[in-house]
């Protein structure tokens, strides 16, 4: 019975989500926790409600609750949401929030698989969160050697400016795009236009 009821509120919750009504969307996600604090699914509405509403600090640990749940599942798919979910909320951010840094350690210590890795990073990529893959970048060596990224478009990457003027240098996004690349991205994707030629070229 306390099952359906959260269930009942998180469905409430996405609606409100998809209707822009954020702050209405995490009060429903945390009333679907108070019947079933189990129930990993509000977790992951919650977080995403509360990244609308920039409170980066309460989505990064309403993530790593639901991730936190989901140690023992062979669900892929929601294990990728949950960490794609943790750094989509520090994407923008300078200095991370106090939570951000729990939820980290967490994920690299996992040891999760490549495939898990693969959705993650097309996830980012997909959405332009391409500071986040920054991050993953800087943390190579802790990724599995055999991950593979096929699906990733690089074309985002050299429209978007969310790169520039955040102290990032151009080597940095250089650095990114060789790694991508080395695991999978196809140069192609990165465009057909005369500077993505050149870039293509000089890639070559």
């Amino acid at each position: 019975c306390s099952r359906d009821i959260a269930v009942l509120h998180c469905n409430r919750s996405t609606a409100l989500y998809n209707l822009g009504k954020w702050r209405e969307a995490v009060f429903s996600a945390y009333e679907s926790l108070h019947w079933d604090p189990e129930y990993v699914k509000a977790y992951y509405r919650a977080g995403h409600s509360l990244i609308m509403l920039s409170d980066f600090c309460e989505a990064i640990s309403m993530f790593h609750k639901g991730l936190s749940l989901l140690s023992t599942s062979a669900d892929r798919t929601q294990i990728a949401d949950f960490i794609a979910g943790i750094f989509i909320s520090v994407n923008d951010e300078r200095v991370f929030p106090p939570t951000f840094h729990p939820a980290y350690d967490y994920i690299f210590s996992a040891r999760f698989d490549a495939l898990i890795w693969q959705a993650v990073i097309e996830r980012l990529a997909q959405k332009g969160k391409w500071r986040s893959c920054l991050l993953l970048l800087s943390e190579k060596k802790a990724l599995p050697t055999n991950l593979m990224v096929s699906q990733v478009s690089l074309k985002n990457l050299f429209e978007t400016s969310e790169l520039y003027g955040h102290g990032e240098k151009m080597q940095e996004v250089a650095e990114l795009v060789k790694w991508l690349i080395s695991i999978g991205a196809k140069v192609e994707t990165i465009g057909a236009c005369l500077l993505h030629a050149v870039i293509r070229l000089c890639i070559k």
